[in-house]
């Protein structure tokens, strides 16, 4: 099997960075440069599906999120709510009092089993599922990452290791309206910051945040025979830039 390293860049760290502190959509600008052929190495042919990050209300429902010593962490929610959750690994909470908070995906045990085969039928395993509150605003990934909208790929680690960077020329120049109605022009470049269990060999996740649908990006066709290309970048600057966004803060 193929085997994507991270491209190594002495002195990396000491880049300036172009984020600060915060929500990553309040910081992206999504305006790095068209590559040239010296910033890019290795081709790939993939395919893609996509995952969010559900927005719900507290105490929407019955049944609570709870970490992995079944301590209850606040949020009830609905069997719909919850099994989406588990699904797609994180949530996002809306406080009655105002506050936000969004919880992530921690592990799996058997202990308070939540029965999702009714809707998941192939994925009855997620009723395991605990939880843990987010460092990330939109969740985390891998390790130390966070999840960035429009940037984060989940990848098969053996495939395509995190920390790496990739250009996708089909998605330079989408048009995405972010939840606060700006607009933005997309510049092509993702970064591999998570990983899922049915994501396997070219199969790329790709993360779009709180919306539900991907129509903005027609190349994540959802399925083995509709392929992209992807090119390694080797950047560094770009590189760096990437991975500012996807640290905890």
């Amino acid at each position: 099997m193929l085997k994507i390293t991270t491209l190594v860049v002495a002195g990396l760290l000491t880049l300036g960075s172009a984020f600060a502190s915060g929500d990553p959509l309040d910081q992206d600008r999504f305006e790095f440069p068209e590559p040239s052929k010296a910033d890019l190495g290795q081709s790939l042919k993939l395919w893609a599906t996509y995952y969010y990050l559900p927005e719900i209300d507290e105490d929407s429902g019955s049944i609570p999120l709870r970490d992995m010593k079944g301590q209850e962490l606040g949020p009830r929610l609905t069997l719909k709510h919850w099994c989406d959750t588990a699904m797609e690994g994180s949530v996002k909470i809306n406080f009655k009092n105002g506050d936000i908070k969004t919880f992530n995906y921690q592990g799996t045990t058997n202990d308070y089993f939540v029965d999702c085969k009714s809707i998941y039928p192939r994925h009855t395993g997620i009723g395991k599922t605990k939880f843990r509150e987010a460092n990330g605003v939109y969740g985390d990934g891998l390790d130390d990452y966070i999840l960035s909208p429009y940037r984060t790929l989940a990848t098969d680690v053996t495939y395509i290791k995190p920390g790496t960077a990739l250009y996708i020329p089909k998605a330079r120049g989408a048009k995405i309206t972010l939840p606060n109605g700006r607009v933005i022009t997309h510049d092509g470049y993702f970064f591999a910051a998570d990983k899922g269990g049915a994501i396997k060999g070219s199969h790329v996740d790709v993360y779009i945040g709180v919306s539900k649908k991907a129509t903005f990006f027609p190349w994540i066709g959802s399925s083995e025979s509709k392929t992209f290309e992807a090119i390694i970048v080797k950047d560094p600057k770009i590189i760096a830039d990437l991975l500012e966004l996807h640290s905890i803060k």
